[in-house]
């Protein structure tokens, strides 16, 4: 009877322990705020993004590029240009004020008699008679024998001297629609026209993959421009890691080396920075899944990103609230996501900063003098 009764109970306890607790839909999506370490569902849990968001293969023969890599030399690049162009349009705005101030010194002299511009003798000390100093400037005349031939009146001639001498000015592009001056990098999106005009990166150029067919002329002008140019590298992209990676070889293979992939496409650039890359509304392969039910988003929960079925614009250069965004959201990402980790980076700091601050004290207590004796 014990015997039964013992092994029953040790039935029923196994039984419990190994029931699985029924879970919620509800708080299904809900995660935990206390880092624990590593663990087996964070691991998997990591691997599921990378099959879901990266395409990886074994026999890539093309370089690839993070998302926050990107966004580190998009910020870079930006702020250099920005450097240079202020710096010409000092020297642009000094070479004016010494031009103006030139123009002025002339008139004053013309207007005192001290110059005559307008006939000098090539030796003034020769010049005897008013032909020594050169011809009078022609003047225009009513119809000679050359105009009537041409058919030119004096009408004609005048309104080519006014052209000539006031030509009209040329249209100005504002700054936001001008590339990047000797940018290190070139941007190409390699899905098709309409894709791109519906939605693009911001300051990328369109190269629609089925240009890579042609037998003569595949390479667009800029390509050719940034092919294994000194210093310069060249960056494609889709949506979804569905054309980039065979572009991406075929570029290789034909001897592009300064190429690189930006991994995830946009569906992960937009995923990490909701704001500031893209320019129009993003297609519906970018957007992220919404959990089901609501909950609230925790830090490693994609942002959704707003779409408004708006076109792209052709901006060709971020403008400073873009890349004020871009660096919020960079350090955002940097920024590690666990508890632990951050604990650890704070008391790591810590503890070198108590012992840069004892070795400073006995440093100045060695070098001060003797130790003090009491007599």
């Amino acid at each position: 009877m014990s015997a039964s009764r013992a092994s029953s109970g040790g039935k029923k306890r196994s039984d419990i322990m190994n029931k699985k607790i029924p879970e919620n839909p509800k708080y299904k999506h809900v995660q935990s705020t206390i880092d624990t370490g590593a663990s087996l569902t964070k691991y998997m849990k990591k691997i599921e993004d990378i099959r879901a968001n990266y395409k990886y293969r074994r026999d890539e023969i093309f370089k690839r590029m993070k998302p926050t890599t990107f966004a580190q030399l998009i910020l870079q690049v930006a702020s250099i240009s920005n450097m240079e162009e202020e710096a010409e349009e000092d020297a642009r705005d000094v070479d004016v004020q010494s031009q103006q101030t030139q123009s002025t010194d002339l008139e004053l002299a013309n207007i005192r008699g001290d110059a005559d511009t307008s006939r000098v003798s090539p030796v003034p000390s020769l010049a005897l008679t008013e032909g020594d100093y050169g011809q009078d400037d022609i003047q225009t005349a009513r119809s000679t024998l050359e105009s009537v031939i041409r058919g030119m009146g004096e009408v004609d001639m005048t309104a080519m001297d006014r052209a000539t001498h006031n030509p009209p000015p040329k249209p100005q592009v504002a700054k936001i629609d001008q590339p990047y001056k000797n940018s290190p990098c070139l941007v190409l999106d390699i899905r098709d026209e309409d894709s791109f005009k519906q939605c693009h990166i911001i300051g990328a150029y369109n190269y629609p993959s089925a240009m890579l067919s042609r037998s003569m002329n595949s390479f667009s002008k800029e390509l050719l421009e940034y092919k294994n140019a000194v210093g310069k590298i060249i960056i494609i992209y889709d949506e979804d890691e569905r054309l980039a990676p065979h572009a991406a070889t075929t570029l290789v293979e034909r001897g592009v080396d300064n190429l690189f992939m930006l991994s995830g496409g946009m569906k992960v650039l937009s995923q990490k920075f909701p704001e500031g890359f893209v320019t129009g509304s993003l297609p519906p392969s970018c957007q992220p899944a919404q959990p089901e039910g609501k909950t609230p988003r925790t830090k490693n929960t994609p942002r959704a990103v707003p779409t408004d079925n708006t076109p792209a614009t052709r901006k060709m250069r971020f403008t400073p609230d873009d890349i004020q965004k871009i660096q919020n959201q960079l350090d955002e990402s940097l920024i590690p996501s666990d508890t632990g980790s951050r604990l650890s980076r704070m008391s790591t700091n810590t503890s070198r900063n108590s012992k840069a601050s004892m070795t400073s004290r006995t440093n100045n207590t060695t070098v001060g003098g003797k130790p003090w004796k009491p007599t």
